[in-house]
């Protein structure tokens, strides 16, 4: 019993402590700092944006490409801070934008070469036309979503990346 107890009093510790810190990292921790990788190390084909299906991590992002990226754009005076990352698929194959919010929460549109784009989010947004068979799934509220709106279904397509060129890009 004394076992069990102490158990949750570490649990319950840990569910106050590991919050504040992941919180305390990503303050530091931005804007983050420019990698400098922008090309991918996998060319970007409607199979593979298939298989991006369900990330919920940038970093897994970043795994899937094989490349940290290049950041292109730091907007940060806007109600929901982002940093734009860019990559080139291997062999000019595409491009990929990724969208980075402060709290972790990410956003990708892939353009392939021969035209076609696939939009995801990691809220489980997936969005593309390109795969067989074409998907379109909405997935959860996004973060960047203000609480404070309406937001269901009809808004998914309008918000799976989050505001576009609503504030201005810091110099």
């Amino acid at each position: 019993m004394v076992a069990r107890t102490r158990r949750a009093a570490i649990a319950a510790i840990a569910a106050l402590a590991v919050p504040a810190m992941l919180a305390r990292c990503q303050a530091a921790d931005w804007p983050p700092v420019d990698p400098g990788e922008p090309r991918a190390r996998v060319a970007l084909t409607a199979e593979w944006v298939a298989g991006l299906r369900g990330l919920r991590s940038f970093q897994g992002l970043q795994d899937a490409i094989g490349a940290r990226g290049r950041i292109i754009a730091f907007e940060t005076k806007s109600e929901t801070p982002r940093v734009v990352y860019s990559w080139t698929g291997a062999a000019q194959s595409g491009r990929m934008r990724a969208f980075v919010y402060r709290d972790g929460g990410f956003a990708a549109v892939v353009t392939l070469k021969g035209g076609g784009e696939a939009v995801l989010n990691n809220f489980g947004a997936f969005v593309c036309p390109i795969c067989a068979p074409p998907v379109d799934a909405c997935g959860e509220r996004p973060s960047w979503v203000p609480h404070d709106l309406h937001w269901d279904n009809f808004d998914c397509a309008h918000t799976i990346t989050g505001p576009q060129s609503l504030y201005p890009q810091d110099p």
